[in-house]
């Protein structure tokens, strides 16, 4: 009830603002509600999330900027878009005093999450206004989604060691994103051929890693070594096996795969979905 009242409050404040009949812009709206939030800035989030593991960080943004931009990269830190904020929220927050941070890139949409979560009687919000770009400016730890948008690949092979190379996968679950990147892809070139480590999770992504190669040496791929049985280790076999590269797999592996590859295959399908196809 008192959520209710301090929402009619509210209202009543914003038409006080401007004359009758006129629109209220966004920008009155937003200062109007900046002051009735509680507010912290970068080093109170710091000590909340140190202190308290159970605080739901919420990045409010769209996919496509978390893809391109990043995210902050804290265990706490959840992604719902403020589009489907007030239908997503009770997944993560099933009391009304659950700790609550909200962010955006500038602190123009998360005010407005803040406040929609405090009508909808949550009752511990509090807004992050530096906003994640003064986050990721400030050099604190962020996660990106794709290091490499112009490939299929999260991240491209560099050289580790003379004639060794890996391109680092993601450290977070199969995702549409990393395009199920997340272990480490490696390949050594000799002056016999080039042995790859890891098939990769996919046709597609077993296909730009050999572009990568291709890059760095003429030498064929002859062999392609399966660290386990593990969807990101194996399911780029069928693009090797084409190339004519000798697959290698330790037994228990082989029998993994036999027994359960359509599982492996359909569990990962379902993350990056057209992705795996080839």
């Amino acid at each position: 009830m008192k959520h209710f009242l301090f929402s009619i409050l509210c209202i009543f404040a914003l038409t006080n603002v401007v004359a009758e009949g006129e629109i209220v812009s966004s920008e009155q709206m937003l200062e109007a509600v900046k002051k009735r939030i509680v507010n912290i800035n970068t080093d109170e989030l710091i000590e909340m999330l140190d202190k308290d593991p159970s605080i739901v960080l919420i990045d409010i943004r769209t996919r496509p900027e978390i893809v391109k931009l990043g995210t902050i990269r804290r265990g706490q830190n959840r992604h719902i878009p403020r589009g489907w904020l007030e239908f997503r929220i009770g997944e993560h927050a099933q009391s009304s005093d659950t700790p609550i941070v909200v962010y955006c890139g500038k602190n123009l949409r998360s005010p407005l999450a803040a406040k929609t979560l405090e009508t909808m009687g949550y009752t511990n919000v509090k807004n992050y206004s530096d906003g994640f770009f003064e986050w990721k400016l400030a050099g604190l730890p962020y996660a990106i989604s794709d290091k490499a948008p112009n490939t299929i690949l999260y991240s491209r092979p560099v050289e580790v060691a003379d004639g060794v190379y890996s391109a680092i996968g993601a450290t977070q679950p199969p995702t549409y994103e990393n395009a199920n990147h997340n272990n480490n892809l490696s390949f050594i070139v000799t002056t016999d051929g080039v042995l790859v480590f890891n098939a990769g999770g996919s046709y597609l992504l077993a296909k730009a890693m050999h572009e990568e190669i291709k890059k760095i040496t003429d030498q064929p791929v002859k062999h392609v070594v399966f660290e386990n049985a593990q969807g990101h280790a194996i399911l780029g076999a069928k693009y090797w096996k084409e190339q004519g590269a000798n697959l290698i797999a330790h037994e228990e592996t082989l029998k993994e795969i036999q027994a359960h590859g359509d599982q492996i295959y359909k569990r990962d399908a379902r993350f990056i979905r057209d992705r795996i196809l080839g």
